[in-house]
C-alpha cells in the first residue's frame, strides 16, 4: 500500500517541527478531531471518521501516550496541554450540519496561535489557505505519517496492510472519549480505498482515482474493528470509505472499470458483522450504478444480501452527477443516465418493502454535481427531465444531493448561478416533497428517533443511519434521548411529527395544534380541558366524535 501520491489527497501542516534526531523517546500526543466530510467518508457528528481511531492506534504502536479530544471539547474550553498536537480535519464536500460544525479556519488559526505544543494539522482535502507561520507536506495517510514521525523517520505514504489491521483495533477505545454521547454516534468502517474507474482516469473531479488500483480490507479486519468498537460503546455502524460497495473484491479490478460483483466475498463480510452481538444499526453508502446495471444477476444478489443483513432505512448513494451525456463524456463519468435508471429500479425492487424502523429497507440516493466541464443551460433541463421520469415511474429516492463541484484535482469554471438555483428550486419544490410523502407517508411511525437539538419551538431529530431524514417535533420533550415519532407533515427535505404515543396531558400547545384537523382553536380547547383521562372526555372537549376517534391513533 505504500507508494508515491500526487500532492492533493491530503495535507499536513507543521509548526515548530522537531527534527527526527531531536524527537524524545516518550511523548504525550493529543489528537484533536476537527471533523472531516468527504464524498465516501463522513466524520461530522453523528458520524465519526476512522482517522482519529487510526492515529490513536498509531501513537500507541509507536510507544507514546495518546489523548483524544474533539473540536467541540476545545469550543467548551478544554485545554490542549500536550507535547504534540495532531489535528485531523478537512471538509472536502461541506454540507448543512445540525449538531455541530467542522473546525473553521479561524478556529484552526486560534489553536495554532495559542498552543505551545508542536502542532501538526492534517487535511483530507486541499485547503484554501495556509495558517500563518505554517508549512505543509502533501500526500500521506495521517496515521502512517504520525507513526513514522514518532519513530524519527517521517515519510509520505499510505498505511501498510498490517497497520490497517492493527491500528483500528488498538485505537478503537478512543470512541468512548468523543464529545457527544456514544449512543448518538455512528462509526464509519472503511472497507476499501480507490475506485475501479481509475483504470480510465476516473471522474475528473474525484479524489479516489488518484490512489490507483483499489485496495480492499479483508473481512476479518473489518469485523475485528467492529467488535473492538462495540466493546468501546459503539453500536451504530456505516460501511463507508469506498466508492462502491458492490465492487468489494470484485472480479476484474485493474482490467476494467466495470468489474463483476463478487457476492460470496460480501456475504462473508455481512455474515461476520451480523453475527456480532449488540449492533443496532448497520448501513452502507456508495454504489456505482454502472456496475449494478452492467451485472444484473450478481448485483441483484448483492442487493438482496444488503437488504437481509442491514438495518432498514438503509441507502445506496448513486453518482449520476449529470443527466447530460455531453457533460458525462467531457468529465469521464462512470455511468450513463440509462444505467442509473436501471440501478434505481433494481434497488427499489430489492428494498422498497417497509422495515422495522418505519422506513423502506433499502433505497437509492442520487447525487448531482454542478459546474462540471461542458455544462450548459440544457444540462439542467436534462437533469430535471430525468427526475420527472423517476417520479412518473413511481420509483422512490431517499434523498437527492445537489452540490457545486470542488476544485480538488483541477479547477472548474463557475456554473451558471441562475440555472443552478432554478434547478435546485425545482428539485426541492417539485420532487423532494413528493418523494418524502412516499417514503414516509403521514401516519407512519418512525422508530428510535434521536432528539438532538432545540431550535425555536421545534426539536430537530433523526434516526441513526446513513443520511437520516430530519424530523421536526413541535413539542417540549427533552433532547438527548430516543423516541418513536408519528409523521404528520412533509417539507422539501424534512418531516414533521409527534412523539408516539403522544402524552396529551403534558405535551405543548404546539403539539396539540399539530394533530390532524385540530388547528389552534380546538387545540386551545383541549389544552384547557386537561387532564383528559378517557375517550369520552376527549369527545366532549372536541365536540366531534369522528375527530376524536381519528386523533386517538396518535394517543394509543
Amino acid at each position: 500500500m505504500g507508494g508515491n501520491f500526487p500532492p492533493n489527497p491530503s495535507i499536513l501542516f507543521l509548526k515548530n517541527l522537531n527534527t527526527p534526531e531531536h524527537m524524545p523517546d516518550y511523548m504525550q500526543v493529543t489528537i484533536l478531531d476537527g471533523y472531516v466530510d468527504e464524498p465516501s467518508r463522513l466524520g461530522v457528528p453523528p458520524y465519526v471518521s476512522p482517522y482519529a481511531r487510526y492515529t490513536f492506534g498509531a501513537v500507541k504502536a509507536a510507544g507514546h501516550e495518546p489523548q483524544y479530544m474533539t473540536v467541540d471539547h476545545w469550543r467548551q474550553g478544554k485545554k490542549t496541554d500536550t507535547q504534540l498536537l495532531f489535528i485531523v480535519s478537512g471538509a472536502l464536500v461541506p454540507g448543512k450540519y445540525l449538531r455541530t460544525m467542522p473546525i473553521s479556519a479561524k478556529e484552526l488559526a486560534d489553536i495554532i496561535d495559542s498552543s505551545q505544543a508542536e502542532i501538526h494539522v492534517w487535511y483530507s482535502s486541499r485547503p484554501q489557505h495556509t495558517p500563518p507561520g505554517a508549512s505543509h507536506v502533501w500526500g500521506c495517510d495521517p496515521d502512517a505519517y504520525l507513526f513514522d514521525l514518532l519513530n524519527g523517520i517521517p515519510s509520505k505514504r499510505r498505511r501498510l496492510p498490517e497497520e490497517w489491521n492493527d491500528w483500528p483495533i488498538t485505537g478503537a477505545d478512543v470512541f468512548a472519549a468523543h464529545f457527544w454521547p456514544s449512543e448518538s454516534l455512528i462509526a464509519e468502517l472503511d472497507f476499501s480505498y480507490g475506485c475501479p474507474h481509475y483504470i480510465t482516469g476516473g471522474c475528473n473531479f474525484c479524489t479516489e482515482p488518484i490512489f490507483g488500483k483499489p485496495v480492499f480490507r479483508n473481512q476479518q479486519s473489518i469485523i475485528a474493528e467492529a467488535r473492538a468498537l462495540l466493546k468501546a460503546g459503539c453500536d451504530n455502524f456505516r460501511l463507508g470509505g469506498g466508492s462502491c460497495i458492490a465492487s468489494y473484491m470484485a472480479q476484474g479490478i485493474g482490467e476494467t472499470d466495470c468489474p463483476q460483483p463478487n457476492p460470496p466475498e460480501l456475504k462473508q463480510l455481512f455474515r461476520g458483522l451480523s453475527e456480532l452481538p449488540g449492533i443496532k444499526v448497520l448501513h452502507t453508502d456508495n454504489a456505482d450504478p454502472g456496475i449494478l446495471a452492467s451485472h444484473p444477476t450478481e448485483s441483484a444478489e448483492v442487493l438482496s444480501l444488503i437488504v437481509k443483513s442491514c438495518t432498514s432505512g438503509n441507502l445506496l448513494s448513486l453518482g449520476l452527477e449529470t443527466a447530460d451525456p455531453a457533460v458525462a463524456e467531457a468529465n469521464n463519468l462512470n455511468s450513463t443516465p440509462d444505467q442509473v435508471q436501471t440501478a434505481i429500479k433494481m434497488i427499489n425492487k430489492a428494498g422498497s418493502e417497509r422495515g422495522p424502523t418505519g422506513l423502506p429497507k433499502l433505497l437509492p440516493g442520487l447525487n448531482f454535481v454542478a459546474g462540471l466541464e461542458g455544462e450548459t443551460e440544457q444540462t439542467y433541463s436534462l437533469n430535471s427531465q430525468f427526475l420527472k421520469e423517476i417520479l412518473d415511474q413511481d420509483m422512490l429516492l431517499r434523498r437527492i444531493n445537489i452540490r457545486q463541484v470542488s476544485p480538488i484535482r483541477r479547477d472548474f469554471a463557475a456554473s451558471n448561478k441562475k440555472d443552478f438555483l432554478r434547478f435546485k428550486d425545482f428539485v426541492r419544490g417539485q420532487i423532494d416533497t413528493h418523494m418524502l410523502e412516499k417514503v414516509s407517508p403521514a401516519g407512519i411511525i418512525l422508530k428510535d428517533v434521536y432528539a438532538e437539538v432545540r431550535i425555536g419551538k421545534l426539536i430537530f431529530s433523526r434516526q441513526m443511519g446513513t443520511y437520516p431524514i430530519l424530523v421536526g417535533i413541535p413539542d417540549s420533550i427533552e433532547t438527548g434521548r430516543f423516541i418513536d415519532v408519528k409523521i404528520t407533515g412533509h417539507g422539501s427535505r424534512s418531516l414533521t411529527g409527534l412523539p408516539y404515543p403522544l402524552d396529551i396531558n403534558n405535551c405543548s400547545l404546539s403539539a396539540l395544534e399539530e394533530l390532524p384537523s385540530i388547528g389552534k382553536k380546538r387545540a386551545a380547547r383541549l389544552f384547557r380541558a386537561r387532564p383528559i383521562d378517557s375517550i369520552e372526555q376527549l369527545k366532549s372537549a372536541l365536540d366531534d366524535k369522528a375527530l376524536a376517534d381519528s386523533i386517538m391513533a396518535f394517543l394509543e
